[in-house]
């Protein structure tokens, strides 16, 4: 395999695929984006990956993807852009994607999935267009004074911007979480970031341990006020 260059990047192409699949990762998912890139030279899938800084919690490293995408987009114009998140296996060649329909490709969430957001993002597919490097733009604008939100917020705000742009619905293959349903993965997603430390749910805790601590606070004082 070719090693990654001086500026954190794997590029491995193969002739005759429209598309380039495409994933970011910052230092905590090294191990797990050297894991997807041999996955994906095993199934002869062009691929680039690429190295970004952490911007300092788990959230903001999240928001890094539309701005990833945009450069994907406009580094590689003669190519639809294939987006895979970095915790992620590749099985199989992904033939849906080389003749894909639509302007955008992103699996659905049904009704009553309880999965945590409408559209997943760890699998998406990107026609390179005018329309979809624009509502690409809109999603990085979605997040501007974004602290907790992360991608698949402002992703669905960007959608509703952009009423006009073709969605086809991934199947659930191509997003297949690894200890959910019994589908046989095409893309397996491992969901390593249940691993690491939010900042929603670090404030959520400190937030709770404050309040716990003035109710005892007002319990003491209380029960001294009557003993007074």
């Amino acid at each position: 395999m070719m090693q990654m260059n001086a500026e954190g990047e794997w590029l491995e192409d193969v002739p005759g695929r429209p598309f380039l699949t495409c994933c970011f990762f910052t230092d905590a998912y090294l191990t797990h984006a050297e894991h997807l890139r041999t996955s994906l030279t095993q199934t002869q899938t062009p691929h680039f990956i690429k190295h970004y800084p952490s911007r300092g919690y788990w959230e903001a490293n999240t928001r890094i993807k539309p701005e990833f995408l945009l450069a994907c987009l406009q580094r590689f114009p003669d190519r639809d852009i294939a987006y895979l998140d970095a915790d992620s296996i590749v099985h199989a060649p992904l033939e849906l994607f080389f003749n894909f329909p639509g302007d955008l490709g992103v699996f659905v969430s049904p009704p009553n999935s309880r999965l945590s957001h409408r559209y997943l993002t760890g699998t998406l597919y990107l026609r390179n267009t005018a329309a979809v490097r624009s509502f690409v733009q809109d999603w990085i604008d979605a997040q501007n004074g974004m602290v907790l939100g992360v991608d698949q917020d402002s992703f669905a705000a960007a959608i509703e911007r952009n009423p006009a742009l073709v969605v086809t619905p991934l199947p659930e293959s191509y997003v297949k979480i690894f200890d959910r349903g019994d589908t046989a993965p095409v893309i397996e997603h491992f969901q390593a970031s249940r691993r690491h430390v939010k900042l929603q749910r670090a404030l959520k805790k400190g937030r709770n341990t404050l309040l716990a601590a003035l109710a005892i606070a007002g319990a003491i004082w209380i029960a001294q006020h009557w003993a007074d």
